[in-house]
């Protein structure tokens, strides 16, 4: 049976990149397409089939007897700044569906949240804002975002309701666009529903935290009982990613309430754990050698697990070290390893040289500025693909993943996947789908921070978190700042700094 909203239309729209301003590779449309650029109908059947927040978005607005208007969905992988020219048809093809639809009432936004373009250091608040103008303030915006979204000013004063991921690794993308439909579906029948937000100028490393255990999990569980205790709507602790070399910039919790009061009183609370335990969210780091050491030593079985988020594509990193794979081979070591590495050109050459045979190759450095390498040795091309597999999860299961051109080289007891555009790097796939089974190593290079854990956990338990270079470094000193605001974690914070109480920002 229809309820209440069965004559609203709502417009869903997507645009999502996590960028990494350290990543010197500037990411064109072209770089969307390799996840998905989608609009209309198609977008609408392509989001059905996957677990994401525009599916989850459809689902909240249907099931409460809304009709769904899809219109682009824009997904990229992390990566570096956005082209302009990506931001400027996202605009032109919300303004061409906007103008097309005479009679709608909101608009539900799938974001990143942490998004630069070339001329824009918010492009998530800009494009909000640009929704904002072009529909006009009786019209109520709904947005989805990454746990590690970089919540502005001008997304809080242009969005009427901003729901987050809450886990990490990321395993709820659906759930947060069909909270933000909900509530968004919700408001539209009349049902009170305020947000209070607060930020906190500070930045940590991925790698230092999980929804699965410690202390964030504690603060993630808190605000799951006080939703399931009916005291509030919705909430998000939202912890930015940190390779973000802006001016406006922070870790911003939000809670939803049916009043004002409650909501600022719930964000103010969480935000005062978050902010209390910040120096609980930092990882143990150990030299490469250190972990090379473990896995020569070791006699489990099981592969010992070198963790080199410096380079993580799924934290907007290139993924072109090679400096494991230089250490191994300048020790003379026997261990086993597995890795992957971005390297176009050697994927040229190892389809050129043909598989079973063997060549000199150079691998690995070529986009990093300061990157170790590349390794120069004769390898054997071991196999060749088209770089298409779907993930195993369980963050992501059954997602479609293309690396592009690929091949699988071995240069003695070294086996490395090199490939066009990496992606979905905490996926076992990305290596077994190659013919890299992680099991059958002494050492395996992961190029994550935590999407890793769940899956190679099935298979191995000692994770070796090791600092690396790369322009998604654990270690932030490593970074030279240039945009930060004065006055953040973990640099110059004075200590006596008191949290701004949470506001009600429209």
């Amino acid at each position: 049976m229809m309820g209440v909203n069965s004559e609203k239309k709502i417009l869903i729209c997507e645009f999502h990149e996590e960028t990494n301003t350290f990543n010197p590779v500037v990411m064109s449309v072209e770089g969307f397409k390799v996840v998905r650029y989608a609009e209309g109908q198609e977008a609408y059947d392509l989001c059905r089939k996957i677990p994401c927040a525009f599916h989850g978005m459809i689902d909240g607005v249907e099931e409460k007897g809304g009709k769904v208007i899809p219109t682009i969905s824009l997904y990229g992988p992390s990566g570096g700044i956005v082209d302009d020219s990506v931001f400027e048809l996202l605009c032109e093809r919300m303004e061409y569906y906007v103008g097309s639809v005479t009679d709608f009432d909101a608009v539900c936004v799938s974001l990143h949240g942490a998004t630069c373009t070339v001329s824009r250091e918010d492009a998530c608040g800009d494009f909000l804002q640009f929704l904002r103008d072009l529909v006009g303030e009786d019209k109520i915006i709904a947005a989805s975002c990454d746990l590690h979204a970089n919540v502005t000013e001008k997304m809080l004063k242009n969005a009427d309701i901003i729901c987050s991921y809450q886990s990490y690794p990321h395993v709820d993308f659906y759930e947060a666009g069909y909270r933000a439909a909900t509530l968004c579906m919700d408001k539209l029948a009349g049902k009170p529903v305020k947000l209070a937000a607060t930020t906190i100028p500070m930045m940590v490393p991925p790698t230092g935290y999980t929804s699965l255990e410690g202390v964030f999990k504690d603060i993630i569980d808190s605000g799951k009982k006080l939703v399931e205790d009916g005291e509030l709507l919705d909430f998000s602790v939202l912890q930015v990613q940190p390779w973000l070399d802006i001016k406006e910039i922070g870790s911003t919790v939000i809670a939803v309430a049916s009043d004002e009061e409650t909501a600022k009183k719930y964000a103010d609370m969480l935000a005062e754990r978050l902010y209390e335990n910040r120096d609980e969210f930092w990882p143990d780091l150990m030299t490469v050698d250190e972990v090379i050491d473990k896995a020569e030593n070791n006699t489990t079985g099981k592969p010992v697990i070198l963790v080199d988020a410096a380079d993580s594509p799924n934290g907007g990193a290139v993924g072109d070290s090679v400096l494991p794979a230089i250490r191994l081979m300048e020790r003379g070591s026997t261990v086993s390893a597995g890795m992957f590495v971005k390297d176009p050109e050697a994927v040229k050459k190892a389809f050129e040289v043909g598989v079973g045979n063997s060549a000199e190759f150079s691998v690995g450095a070529g986009f990093t500025p300061g990157m170790p390498g590349p390794l120069k040795a004769v390898g054997r091309v071991r196999s060749l693909h088209d770089g298409s597999f779907r993930q195993e999860g369980p963050a992501g299961r059954g997602f479609p993943c293309n690396v592009g051109m690929s091949a699988v080289i071995s240069f003695g007891n070294i086996d490395i996947m090199v490939c066009e555009e990496p992606g979905a790097s905490g996926d076992p796939q990305i290596l077994r789908h190659f013919g890299i089974e992680p099991k059958l190593y002494d050492l395996i290079v992961v190029k994550a921070n935590t999407s890793f854990k769940v899956p190679y956990s099935a298979f191995a338990d000692d994770f070796c978190y090791a600092d690396t270079p790369g322009a998604g470094a654990s270690n932030l000193e490593y970074f030279d700042w240039k945009n930060l605001p004065k006055g953040f974690y973990p640099f110059d914070l004075p200590e006596d700094y008191e949290l701004k109480k949470a506001r009600i920002w429209r």
